[in-house]
Formats: C-alpha cells, sequence, structure tokens
C-alpha cells in the first residue's frame, strides 16, 4: 500500500503533535512534512522535511502550500491554528477531488467554534451549559462580578482577563480587540480530546483536567472520567457535524458543568491524551488508508498524569540540529533542513 505522507501546518512548537504521526506512520511508511512562516520554530526539525510559507493571511499562502502538496505528494492535511481553518474548510472539498484529505469540520461548524458568540448561541439555543455571554453593547452597570473577557475570535489564552469590576471592564472592553464577555465559572479547568470519523461518528474522546496553564497550553494536568460530561459530548457531537480532532473546554465544580469554548482541530496538550492510550493520529492514517473506524468509547487510562518542562534545540551557523545532552539523531530524522 502506498505511504501516507502528512502535511502539518504552522507547526511551531507542535513537537507532540509530528512525533505521535511519526508513530503512527512507522509501520507503513510515509512522511510528516511540516510548513511555518518562523524557520527557527522548534517543531519543524522534528519532521522529515520542512517548508518556510507565508503567513495565512498572504494571498501567496495557499499557491505556495499547493506546491508543497504537489512537490510531497501530500495525502493527509492537519490544520492547527484556528486563524487558518475556515480557509481549509472551504477548500477542503476541492483537495479532496485530487486524493488529497483536509482533517477539517465543515465551514458551518468551524464558523460555530470560531466564532465565539455563534458558540454561545448554539449552546444556548440547544440548552446545554453555558456561561452567559455577552457583546459591548449589552454592558450594563449592573454586571455581576469576577467577568472574564476575551476576544470573540481569539484563540488560547491571547488578550483573555479576568475582570474583577467595572473600571476593569471599561478598560479591557476598550483594550481587547472585538471583545466578548463572560460570566466567570468557577471549579476546575478540564479540556476534551475528541476525534470524530469522516462521517461524523464520535470514535474517541480523552477528558484531562488543565493543572498548571502556561500561554494558554497546559503544563500539568492529569485524565479523568466523568460520566455527565460524556453525556453532554454525545448531544455536542450529534448537533454539530465535527471530522477529525476536536478539543471542548469548560469547567468542573462539584457535579456541576459548565462549557465555554469549542476547538474544532487537535489541542495543545494533546500528548497527555495520547499517552493515556487512543492516539488519534493512528484513526486519521487508518482513514487514509481507506480503513473503517469503530469507536473505542471510554478505552484511556483515566488517571494518568502529566507534568512538561522546556527543552531546546541548538543550531549551528551550518544549521546542523544538536541537543545539550542527547543524540539528535535518535530523536529528530536525519537530513531536516530548512526549505526556503
Amino acid at each position: 500500500m502506498k505511504p501516507v505522507n502528512v502535511l502539518i501546518t504552522a507547526a511551531s512548537r507542535r513537537v507532540a503533535l509530528i512525533r505521535n504521526f511519526r508513530l503512527a506512520l512507522e509501520e507503513m511508511g510515509g512522511n510528516v512534512i511540516t510548513v511555518d512562516n518562523d524557520i527557527y520554530s522548534p517543531a519543524l526539525f522534528f519532521s522529515h522535511r520542512h517548508y518556510k510559507v507565508p503567513l495565512v493571511m498572504d494571498p501567496e499562502y495557499l499557491p505556495t502550500l499547493r506546491d508543497v502538496i504537489e512537490k510531497e505528494e501530500i495525502a493527509l492535511i492537519i490544520p492547527t491554528i484556528d486563524q487558518e481553518l475556515m480557509l481549509w474548510a472551504e477548500n477542503k472539498a476541492a483537495f479532496l477531488q485530487h486524493g488529497v484529505r483536509v482533517s477539517i469540520s465543515d465551514p458551518a461548524t468551524v464558523l460555530a467554534c470560531n466564532d465565539k458568540w455563534e458558540t454561545f448561541k448554539f449552546f444556548k439555543q440547544h440548552k446545554i451549559p453555558f456561561p452567559r455571554t455577552y457583546l459591548p453593547e449589552d454592558l450594563t452597570y449592573r454586571m455581576t462580578y469576577p467577568l472574564f473577557i476575551k476576544p470573540r475570535g481569539g484563540r488560547g489564552s491571547v488578550h483573555a482577563y479576568l475582570v474583577k469590576n467595572k473600571k476593569e471592564l471599561d478598560f479591557f472592553t476598550d483594550y481587547v480587540q472585538d471583545p466578548l464577555v463572560q460570566d466567570y465559572v468557577q471549579g476546575r479547568e478540564f479540556t476534551l480530546d475528541v476525534f470524530f470519523s469522516q462521517q461524523g461518528t464520535l470514535i474517541s474522546y480523552v477528558p484531562r483536567y488543565r493543572l498548571v496553564i502556561r500561554s494558554g497550553v497546559s503544563d500539568r494536568g492529569r485524565t479523568f472520567y466523568n460520566k455527565e460530561l460524556v453525556k453532554w459530548l454525545k448531544k455536542i457531537g450529534s448537533l454539530l457535524k465535527f471530522e477529525g480532532a476536536v478539543n471542548i473546554q469548560g469547567k468542573v465544580c462539584r457535579d456541576s458543568i459548565q462549557f465555554f469554548e469549542i476547538n474544532p482541530r487537535f489541542s495543545g496538550g494533546i500528548q497527555l491524551s495520547t499517552a493515556a492510550g487512543p492516539n488519534f493520529a493512528d484513526f486519521l492514517v487508518q482513514e487514509s488508508r481507506g480503513e473503517t473506524l469503530k469507536p473505542i468509547l471510554g478505552d484511556y487510562n483515566k488517571n494518568l498524569l502529566m507534568t512538561s518542562f522546556e527543552d531546546s534545540l541548538f543550531l549551528d551557523s551550518h544549521r546542523n540540529v544538536s541537543f545539550f545532552y542527547s543524540n539528535p539523531s535518535d530523536i529528530i530524522p536525519t537530513k531536516n533542513k530548512t526549505k526556503l
């Protein structure tokens, strides 16, 4: 069977995701190709080959990616950042006609997730627990504090702030571009990593607490099980047509669950969910080979702790890559050179 070559966009620091796909491709062959606008993004050096590309808002972004896709005989594309999800969703049918699958939900689903006001309206319409949410014109002098403010189309924790009083609310409403305000939710924060087949069937999930968060990504976490959370997941999955990896965020307080965000892409902390059992990259590679996936709901380690740390790569004047304490050939592919 022909090897599956995978393209991961906006590689940045997504080393764990690249490792997941390398692991999935070990037996059948295939390469992991990465692209990024920054040639020093560390995750690039963990793929088999990588390329520098324009930013997603650049008109040359998609034509440049098409060249990479053709040159590397890409069969599967994994978009990773919110800013590009709609672009790939709108073009996935055209790529599929040429035998290239883009693992992304349909445009209507991407819109409902990326626009946090649309997310709120969806949850409210279907009576799924979600904090009260306000646009700037809905704010009054009688707001109940604390509140939480973030960009309507933001990602991670960028420009997201806790608001404790009206003075702070006035300031951050002006400071945050296109802001959205929510009631602050008490409880332990979680991410629910979920995988849906190409047909929208729920295949696997792993819920994990976000114990320590840095720059919007979980630094420490622990998997868990919550029957009520699984019930809500099944309802959400039946209402929105998802495809591929999705992550849903919220908080658990005693027996109460509140959701506050859905991202139709791989999460930044996917390594914990993979270590707990299911490798979503495996599912995607299997589908690319024409295999039909069977649900494995609840099949994961339900009490696995993750604690993360920083590491570094070092590049000499010839762009040879090394680690401080180990042989890089044991960790990264050979002949990994930047394509300018």
